[in-house]
């Protein structure tokens, strides 16, 4: 890794927030965190910690963990989670299982958090979690078949098994906040806290 400490550091293996980081120009380099997330989660579950604060709490762990290598440089960690009914859903680990979550949405709403936290010598200086309202329309099983046929097994990346940047618009009904959370990263809120940084590039 470069020696320069006016590069960011993302903690994330996302192609998504990677997308997104090139987009608006930030210099960085993506460090995967490697944290078990399932362990921790079934620790939130017990702790019966609500979704926000399981999203926020995943954030802060990948951040630190990598800011304690890389104490100069500023790390972000992210984390997106979803719920529908006051219950946290977790990735499908196969297409079955996303189908499974596509009957589920289907229908309904529901409110994806991601949290971003940024740390610096082994620090949290700064975090942030934005909330949007989904709606997805009704669809019938043939619709989920075809859906996912089209989609393939990238879509289990995703959280809800939708990707809002490509095929993901066709079985949206409506978005109620920031698109850009739904991509994973909210940039807006993440540009204004980067610009007031003045050793990060952007």
């Amino acid at each position: 890794m470069r020696k320069n400490t006016n590069i960011l550091v993302l903690a994330s293996k996302s192609q998504s927030r990677k997308a997104l980081l090139k987009k608006i120009n930030v210099r960085f380099v993506s460090i995967d965190p490697r944290v078990d997330e399932k362990k921790y989660k079934l620790h939130f579950y017990k702790k019966k910690y609500n979704t926000r604060k399981i999203t926020k709490e995943l954030a802060e762990i990948k951040s630190l963990k990598i800011s304690k290598i890389y104490k100069k440089r500023y790390v972000l960690g992210c984390d997106t989670s979803i719920e529908i009914n006051k219950k946290t859903i977790n990735k499908a680990r196969n297409l079955f299982e996303a189908k499974k979550t596509l009957k589920k949405l289907s229908g309904k709403k529901h409110f994806i958090y991601t949290s971003m936290c940024i740390s610096k010598e082994g620090k949290i200086i700064w975090e942030h979690t934005e909330r949007t309202k989904m709606y997805i329309r009704k669809i019938s099983n043939k619709e989920i078949q075809s859906y996912l046929k089209k989609t393939g097994k990238k879509i289990l990346n995703s959280v809800g098994c939708y990707h809002a940047e490509s095929n993901g618009p066709i079985i949206f009904k409506k978005i109620e906040g920031d698109f850009y959370n739904v991509l994973g990263l909210p940039v807006l809120t993440l540009i204004s806290f980067l610009k007031k940084q003045k050793s990060i590039v952007i």
